[in-house]
């Protein structure tokens, strides 16, 4: 290993001015008296908790920005000699100066928090920041500059090399050859590890390890599959990423290259927090633009100057997600995955988490509306499917009307979220739809949502059903009369649906499901109550059938 290609971490505080720029964006800079003032610990203030001491870097959470709370704390901190204030970001820029004078005369540097990121993250940052030690100058890479860590990771292991973020993002890479194995072309090609061999070293605990110590990891290599290396990058208990190298075609990694990969490793820590605090507060900024927008309460040329999309052309929303419930794990793989399916020639998109999956913007589509829906139809289809095979789960994409603008755009996911909500309330249908596609299924939702808590007078067919099975009987007459009236009273249908030999149902029919409900099939109001309350049971227990 070249020991003069990089210069090796000094154990030394992070100086304020450094942290300030790492976290970048994340932070409003105020007044800095003592720039190079030494950033000790990240230190979240409690009255109640033992004073602040010097080259602490004080965070006010709690502390009013417009209240005398907030001047008393930079006076204090002032005389303490700590070496900055954190406080939430005050309304008005009268506000802002009043403190910068409270700030200057006590002698502390003030910082204010920007709208876009909350406590928990910036603290999180803070302290990842301030537990990277110096900035590192190594070889000419300035901070931040991703590309030409990856070159100098490169040279130093000779190897193809990856730096990739927390969910295996390929952020830079580098390879002085273009000897790449399979699997690395085509994480390069696609700037993601493949689904697959992602969830087989999930499965096989290898990101467990990863992420659970500061050593480099070896994996021999296996077939096809050339030797690789891996560590991960943390600081502060923060997972700010990952560093892989892989074996080029025929050869092996030097002994040296885990040496270099740990010092790598080390030196990476504040690159990517860097990046990170930069990616986080654009896209956060993005984010919030385009919240606004389909919320129906921002501006469309707001949102077009952050992310580039044209206000002026029609655009449309799609809600997007799975049968069942979607928790915080399938939601980040919806949007990551989202994310890179690629919109269409003179498209754009964008893809922001919901509570149902994601919902994502399709902008810059033909001028001709029925072009326009085609185009939406489509990237709905491909989408849908791609999802769904890589998820292993099925994907359904509520599709939302052409609007002629983006400041239109709320227009659009109102109509697909209840696109959506027809698609997975449907017992059966499309997995790609419009509202207008699933508008029975959305009205008999908002039908049986209205008659949820609706108390009824006297004891129905269903009503019987329901309270033999709750006394111990058999709860498949409810199966078996929801299969009657779902398949239009033809017995022979209703059984091969649920499995079950003809005559057998038949019989258990008649002789059951008849005799208990107490249900005049020939009645078409009564078999209309019976299947609006069948339905009424799917609706409050998705799981019964």
């Amino acid at each position: 290993m070249d020991e003069d290609a990089w210069d090796r971490p000094v154990v030394r505080p992070q100086s304020l001015e450094e942290l300030i720029d790492l976290v970048g964006p994340l932070v409003e800079t105020t007044t800095l008296p003592r720039a190079q003032a030494p950033v000790r610990q990240v230190v979240v203030f409690d009255p109640l908790d033992r004073p602040a001491g010097r080259g602490d870097l004080l965070v006010g959470v709690g502390v009013d920005p417009h209240g005398a709370a907030a001047e008393e704390l930079l006076r204090a901190a002032g005389d303490a000699g700590v070496a900055g204030v954190v406080l939430r970001g005050a309304r008005d820029g009268g506000r802002k100066q009043e403190l910068r004078t409270v700030a200057e005369r006590a002698g502390t540097a003030l910082l204010f928090r920007t709208a876009w990121v909350d406590w928990p993250r910036l603290i999180t940052t803070l302290r990842a920041a301030a537990a990277t030690g110096p900035v590192p100058g190594s070889a000419n890479v300035p901070l931040g500059d991703l590309g030409g860590l990856a070159r100098l990771i490169a040279v130093q292991v000779q190897g193809a090399v990856t730096v990739e973020d927390p969910d295996s993002r390929v952020l830079a890479h580098y390879a002085e050859s273009a000897d790449l194995d399979p699997i690395r072309i085509l994480t390069i090609s696609t700037g993601q590890v493949p689904e697959e061999r992602r969830r087989a070293m999930t499965e096989g605990g290898f990101f467990k390890e990863l992420w659970s110590t500061d050593q480099v990891l070896h994996r021999r290599a296996e077939g096809d599959v050339p030797e690789r290396m891996a560590v991960a990058v943390q600081a502060g208990g923060e997972r700010l990423g990952s560093i892989w190298v892989a074996a080029l075609s025929g050869r092996r990694l030097q002994d040296s290259a885990a040496e270099a990969l740990q010092v790598a490793a080390r030196l990476a820590a504040a690159h990517l927090l860097h990046h990170r605090s930069r990616h986080h507060g654009r896209s956060e900024l993005l984010a919030e633009a385009a919240r606004s927008v389909l919320d129906g309460r921002g501006s469309g040329a707001l949102l077009a100057r952050h992310s580039g999309m044209p206000a002026d052309r029609p655009c449309a929303v799609l809600s997007v997600g799975t049968a069942g419930p979607v928790d915080d794990d399938l939601r980040v793989r919806l949007e990551r995955l989202a994310g890179w399916h690629p919109a269409g020639p003179g498209r754009s998109s964008l893809v922001l988490p919901a509570e149902h999956g994601v919902l994502v913007l399709l902008a810059g589509l033909a001028a001709d509306r029925p072009t326009a829906e085609l185009q939406v139809a489509d990237f709905g289809r491909r989408l849908v499917a791609d999802l769904s095979a890589r998820l292993r789960t099925p994907v359904l994409a509520g599709l939302g009307p052409v609007q002629d603008r983006l400041d239109h755009a709320s227009r659009s996911r109102e109509s697909a979220d209840l696109a959506l909500s027809g698609l997975r309330f449907g017992r059966t249908g499309p997995d790609c739809a419009t509202v207008d596609e699933v508008a029975d299924a959305v009205a008999l939702q908002h039908v049986l949502e209205t008659l949820r808590d609706l108390p009824l007078p006297v004891r129905t067919s269903v009503s019987r059903l329901v309270a033999h099975a709750e006394q111990g009987g058999d709860r498949g007459l409810l199966d078996a009369l929801h299969a009657y009236l779902d398949h239009s009273r033809e017995l022979g249908r209703a059984a091969d649906s649920l499995g079950v030999a003809r005559t057998t149902f038949a019989n258990r029919f008649h002789n059951k499901v008849l005799k208990v409900s107490g249900l005049d099939v020939d009645n078409p109001d009564a078999r209309l109550l019976a299947h609006l309350q069948l339905r009424l049971l799917d609706h409050r227990d998705p799981g019964a059938s």
